[in-house]
Parts: structure tokens; C-alpha cells; sequence
């Protein structure tokens, strides 16, 4: 017997009831493009991680490509990130003209290696992009303080890692997507927190940013 990689059917099974009643409830008040569902979605998201900005969005790949775009990180910059992550993690970095710089892996997290950070840092470096792989939340401390000592900014990729917190070295508890300057999340099916079909949040404690991405 083939064993499929992902198999959906018992979740969706074990919601099934409450989503047709959310169904029904959308058709009979028609409001399929950013009605008070979406809204619902980004306060919820607000009220989770912490951030006063939650921005909603078609795919994990366009949240980060939104932040990065909202930073203005482009042609000729560079930005830190991981080899092992799903691919748009890099492709988004591509697609706005910068090229994504690699750093290794921790071998026990398999998450970024904070020690290995300073050493791929350039002039041409504007950003650290740290994914929460397999919802393990990055050692956030340590980048924090190489993103404020070379004044770079911090994006989370937590398209895998909805609900997952961070603990600083004082006790602070953080929610992830609430620790960099902004965070992308995904609604892909696969994922912790899937959709039936795509989609995407932004979360931001960054004022401006949010107002540039409201704005389009």
C-alpha cells in the first residue's frame, strides 16, 4: 500500500460540521472578499502573538515578499537566512532583487545557528531571516543582538510555527511572529493551522510597515 505524504482526511473529518456551518454562513451574507471573517482572523491573530498589527494575505510566500518590499530591501542587498527551510523562503528574497545569503543549521534544531550570523554579515546585508522550522522556535536572543549592534532587521519566517513561543534567558515568554520587527505565516494545507486552499498573515509591532501594507 502507497502511504501518501500528507493525508488530510481525519482532521478535516474531525471539523467538518463547524466549517459547512462557517460555509453557509459566508454565502448567505455574501461577503467573500475581506469581509468580517478576515477581520475576526487578524484580531485572533493580534490577540495570540501579541503584535498590534495582524495583516492578512493570499500565501506565506507573498507575506514575506510584502515584508521584505515594506523594508524596502531590494537590488544589490542581501539578506541571512537558512538552507533548510521550504524554498520560498529564499525565492522571496530573489524576488525582490536581493540575494539570500546562507548560513548553517544547528545541528540539533536543525534551526539558523546564531554563533555562524557575524561572519556572513556585509555592508550589502539588510536583514536576518530566521525560519521556525518544524514549529521550534529559533534561538531569537543572540540574533536579536546581532540585528541592533549591525542596525539589520529581524523577519521571522513562522509559516511553520503558529503557536509556538520563545523563551528569553530573564523569563520573558514571546509568541514567535511577535519578536522581529515582522513575521510571515502560512495557511497552506500542510501546515499547523491549514486553509482549504492558501493563504497568508503578517504580523508586525512596526507601525509603518503595516500602514504601507494596508495601503496596497
Amino acid at each position: 500500500m502507497r502511504i501518501p505524504l500528507v493525508d488530510l482526511h481525519q482532521q478535516t473529518q474531525a471539523i467538518k460540521s463547524n466549517v459547512i456551518t462557517q460555509i453557509v454562513n459566508l454565502l448567505d451574507n455574501t461577503s467573500f472578499i475581506m469581509g468580517q471573517g478576515v477581520q475576526d482572523l487578524e484580531n485572533n491573530f493580534c490577540s495570540s502573538t501579541g503584535v498590534p498589527h495582524a495583516i492578512s494575505c493570499n500565501s506565506g510566500t507573498d507575506a514575506l515578499l510584502l515584508i521584505l518590499e515594506a523594508l524596502g530591501i531590494g537590488s544589490g542587498d542581501e539578506v541571512i537566512t537558512t538552507p533548510f527551510t521550504f524554498f520560498a523562503t529564499a525565492e522571496s528574497i530573489s524576488r525582490v532583487g536581493a540575494t539570500p545569503v546562507f548560513v548553517d543549521v544547528d545541528q540539533g534544531t536543525f534551526n539558523i545557528d546564531p554563533q555562524k550570523l557575524e561572519s556572513a554579515i556585509t555592508p550589502r546585508t539588510k536583514a536576518i531571516l530566521p525560519v521556525h522550522i518544524f514549529g521550534q522556535p529559533v534561538d531569537m536572543e543572540p540574533i536579536l543582538a546581532i540585528a541592533k549592534k549591525h542596525n539589520l532587521k529581524v523577519i521571522e519566517d513562522a509559516c511553520q510555527a503558529i503557536g509556538a513561543k520563545y523563551t528569553f534567558s530573564d523569563g520573558t515568554v514571546k509568541s514567535v511572529g511577535a519578536i522581529g520587527d515582522a513575521a510571515a505565516f502560512s495557511f497552506y494545507p500542510t501546515k499547523n493551522l491549514g486553509a482549504f486552499g492558501d493563504g497568508g498573515m503578517i504580523t508586525t509591532k512596526v507601525d509603518n510597515l503595516a500602514t504601507i501594507r494596508r495601503s496596497c
